[in-house]
């Protein structure tokens, strides 16, 4: 039979721990109490003056234990004539039990069953029974270990009672413990099965279900994190739905355009000139780079982002950056500067990707900035990085707006006006690529007002390498 539940299964390991733990206590306890009962029994057992007078005469004819072995056996021998009836272990006679003589130092001097061998502790000497000549200890007798010591009947009745007893206290600690058990393992399975019906209907659609946590141990910590990953897969699902309305309407608005150019051309309130031709060839070439980002993105977000990495002078780079943007600068009345260290600062990067975050970062800063403003792009040389800023003194980003500036589709433009807010994928396509490149970017506001975003580059480990192999991330 395949038992399934959880539950039962840690009941019956509990139960199996139990039983052999129980069990074998109740077996030791029996055992040392039977042993320990039985000498008790043989220290105590009357007509024992014979065999005793028998030895004490020895030591004190002889003044010493030495060839003591055939007075011991003539112990024994008296020992069982007072018993009286019994059986031997041949059937016939009294029954023998095995004796151990040591001195005072706890040497065995003599034994019935084998050579005298061995030492007995002091703790045991004291259970036998004392030899005194002159008022002085000067021996004990023992059983030999493990004889069966005959027990009168009160004697054997006593051992059943205490025999009883043990199993009884066994079986009762065996239900108290099942008992404990059973609850405690209830309460642990109690919470996962909530978590159970709770990825179950995470399962089926429903990311507003979250798990119960109670307490601080381990299963608790496992519904917190349940509940993260519903946190999370509801952002997921909400940013899908929002990523998916977004570009519907970044794909609407130049197509809605194009369409109506072209009818209004077609049915001759447009005319077919240059002019209007240019107007829809601008909205195709906007479907063209919002396809070609969205195409990146899906690439990175695919591991398939390509990068021809390759030794790149940093400060060369920016500079070439800035002068590609400084016709635009100047429409737009912004001043626009390059600031980098005079020691060369090599980065190994794809220069097309690179330049790629650069205009979108660029781009985006001259996009915002007033008339009159200016922006600085600023390199510097850390330990093992080099560090890229480019700041501007413009309107800046509201606190509470930074986290969400490399977001897709996310601008801070409420008006969502593509004169001012472009299609919200800049900053996320420059993230991508700067991550493809091992490294990092973020945005603060800049001191004096205005945002500042930098990113950071690995620097090159070895400026002379000239291998060019494409990496994918």
């Amino acid at each position: 039979m395949v038992i399934k539940s959880l539950y039962w299964k840690g009941i019956l390991a509990f139960a199996l721990v139990a039983l052999v733990a129980v069990g074998t206590v109740a077996l030791l306890a029996g055992h040392i109490t039977e042993t320990e009962f039985r000498r008790y029994a043989f220290v105590h057992t009357e007509n024992w003056n014979q065999p005793v007078r028998i030895l004490e005469a020895y030591y004190r004819d002889h003044g010493t234990w030495s060839g003591v072995q055939d007075a011991l056996q003539q112990a024994q021998a008296r020992w069982a004539q007072g018993r009286g009836k019994g059986r031997g272990a041949d059937g016939y006679g009294p029954p023998k039990i095995g004796f151990r003589l040591a001195d005072t130092a706890g040497h065995v001097v003599a034994d019935t069953d084998a050579a005298p061998t061995g030492r007995i502790s002091q703790a045991l000497l004291l259970t036998g029974i004392p030899l005194t000549v002159d008022g002085e200890t000067v021996g004990y007798l023992l059983p030999v270990p493990h004889t069966a010591m005959e027990l009168d009947a009160r004697q054997a009745q006593f051992l059943h009672r205490i025999y009883s007893t043990l199993w009884l206290a066994a079986l009762a600690a065996m239900g108290a413990a099942l008992l404990i058990g059973g609850v405690l393992f209830r309460s642990i399975i109690a919470p996962l099965r909530q978590l159970t019906e709770a990825s179950r209907a995470v399962a089926a659609g429903d990311f507003s279900v979250r798990a119960q946590v109670q307490g601080q141990d381990e299963v608790a910590q496992l519904a917190q994190s349940f509940n993260r990953m519903a946190e999370s897969l509801t952002q997921a699902e909400q940013a899908r739905r929002h990523q998916t309305a977004d570009i519907a309407h970044e794909l609407r608005t130049p197509l809605t355009v194009l369409q109506g150019a072209l009818e209004a051309m077609l049915d001759g309130i447009y005319p077919t000139n240059r002019e209007n031709l240019e107007a829809a060839l601008a909205q195709v070439k906007t479907l063209s780079r919002l396809v070609a980002d969205l195409r990146l993105l899906a690439q990175a977000d695919a591991g398939q982002l390509r990068l021809y990495p390759a030794p790149l002078e940093l400060a060369e780079f920016l500079s070439a950056s800035v002068d590609a943007h400084r016709l635009q600068a100047q429409e737009r009345g912004v001043t626009l500067e390059v600031k980098t260290p005079s020691a060369p600062l090599p980065v190994l990067a794809d220069r097309e990707r690179l330049a790629q975050v650069m205009g979108n970062l660029l781009t985006n800063a001259l996009r915002y900035v007033p008339a009159g403003g200016h922006v600085t792009v600023e390199a510097a040389a850390l330990q093992a990085e080099a560090q890229v800023t480019v700041r501007d003194n413009g309107p800046g980003v509201p606190p509470e707006d930074l986290p969400h500036l490399f977001e897709r589709f996310w601008r801070g433009d409420r008006a969502r006006q593509r004169s001012t807010g472009g299609s919200g994928l800049g900053l996320t396509i420059a993230r991508q690529i700067v991550q493809a490149h091992h490294g990092r970017i973020w945005a603060a506001p800049a001191p004096g007002g205005g945002l500042a975003i930098t990113f950071s580059l690995p620097r090159a480990q070895n400026p002379t390498d000239t291998s060019s192999e494409a990496t994918q991330t």
